[in-house]
């Protein structure tokens, strides 16, 4: 499946990352993971117009919610090095459905092309599981293997400051909870 075909198409209410009002943008969602979104539907598929909207939904977490409108989605992503929080919304239940559908079946494509990560072989201890030093560090069993964004789910907004934000996250391998710092 070499060639990029377009998934899904349509107009969807996006929020400002800044400026927090919702505007209309009509996307793009491509089999290689790129969700692209224009001010006006494009005419042609091979669309010249550069695209106000681009990111790659691969690896990226999906989240239902009503606020801050009803069927309201929000999708969670990697660009270069920074997580990115998008906010959409539709008119209906059903609409949000099958965009979140499309989007996790596109991400869950992408994933079955790369090569699996191995599991996490370390483990790392938290102050409910015990209070000695010793069982707080990390013990390593064989080769480290590098922790990644993906091994977490993302919780809750903690805290927003001026070089990033706070987290809380469940790491999905041991269901612990860690509150994680990212950075602009």
């Amino acid at each position: 499946m070499n060639e990029v075909s377009v998934i899904k198409e349509g107009w969807l209410h996006k929020r400002g990352e800044y400026i927090k009002t919702w505007r209309p943008r009509y996307f793009l969602l491509k089999s290689d993971g790129s969700f692209i979104g224009y001010k006006e539907r494009p005419e042609a598929p091979d669309q010249t117009l550069p695209p106000l909207n681009n990111f790659s939904v691969a690896e990226c977490q999906l989240m239902k919610t009503e606020r801050p409108r009803p069927n309201t989605f929000v999708i969670r992503c990697l660009q270069w090095t920074t997580v990115i929080e998008r906010t959409f919304h539709v008119d209906s239940p059903d609409e949000r459905e099958e965009w979140m559908r499309a989007i996790q079946m596109v991400a869950n494509s992408l994933k079955q092309r790369a090569p699996g990560e191995d599991p996490m072989d370390y483990k790392c201890g938290s102050p409910s599981d015990s209070s000695t030093a010793e069982e707080m560090e990390v013990a390593v069993s064989k080769a480290r293997a590098k922790v990644t964004m993906n091994d977490f789910d993302y919780l809750k907004l903690l805290g927003k400051g001026t070089f990033g934000k706070v987290i809380l996250v469940r790491e999905k391998a041991t269901g612990r909870y860690y509150a994680m710092k990212i950075l602009r």
